[in-house]
């Protein structure tokens, strides 16, 4: 079973589990603990950090992942009156990197290409979530939305070693070209340089006891990096509801 079913299941699971609760939720009355315990306030306010795996995902060629951290704020409004059922948005910056080391085994191990890559994004999402209460401190939230993203920065840095002598011919048959390249450059990638904006969706379910609160997220985007190339992400974060 492939990567992309299990996040399918995934995504069945969590929407199951939305309208599964505000069914239940629609026959609570005034005398049940259900009822006592849902969200009384009007929005709520989250701070919260974590880890991120970026992974960009060649439409012919193996996918590689980026690892790095998240910081963000998202507001929660109650769209309902009686049920926690919430609309929220926010803001997040995610920078995440990768650094290999490649051998080129044809020429004996003689050169070796360390390749540094660099990404910088922020991204705001318009989300939809319900907030089941399983205790008067603990409940559980999952959520569906979609995200917009700016790329601020993104670079690949090449350094390639070689032995001094025939430094040149070595380097041109290797295919690795030593630089530091913008990686949104038209002048110096062209038609392959990637794409500022995207926007695509995400999944998540949270965890939230008291005022901390744990989540989980996947999504992918609609509109790629480029025609052949797009990305998901894969979140973790730890947050503190206010």
């Amino acid at each position: 079973m492939n990567i992309r079913v299990l996040l399918s299941m995934l995504l069945f699971m969590i929407m199951s589990a939305i309208v599964s609760t505000i069914r239940a939720a629609a026959v609570d009355t005034p005398d049940t603990p259900a009822y006592h315990q849902k969200e009384t306030q009007g929005y709520s306010n989250t701070l919260f950090i974590g880890y991120d795996l970026y992974t960009l995902r060649p439409k012919s060629a193996t996918t590689y992942s980026l690892s790095g951290f998240v910081i963000g704020y998202s507001i929660d409004f109650n769209i309902l009156k009686d049920y926690p059922l919430m609309l929220g948005t926010g803001i997040d910056g995610r920078f995440t990197f990768r650094d290999k080391t490649f051998h080129d085994s044809a020429t004996y191990d003689q050169i070796t290409a360390k390749v540094s890559t660099r990404f910088i994004n922020f991204n705001i999402p318009l989300n939809i979530s319900y907030k089941v209460p399983l205790s008067p401190v603990f409940s559980i939230t999952p959520q569906f939305g979609f995200d917009f993203r700016i790329q601020a920065f993104g670079r690949a840095k090449t350094e390639v070693t070689v032995p001094e002598s025939n430094h040149d011919s070595l380097v041109k048959t290797s295919g690795f070209i030593p630089g530091n390249v913008n990686l949104f450059s038209k002048n110096a990638l062209g038609n392959e340089a990637l794409k500022r904006f995207q926007f695509g969706w995400h999944a998540a379910l949270k965890l939230q006891y008291d005022q901390y609160v744990i989540g989980v997220s996947y999504g992918t985007d609609f509109a790629k990096l480029r025609n052949e190339l797009g990305s998901s992400n894969l979140l973790v974060n730890f947050g503190y509801v206010f």
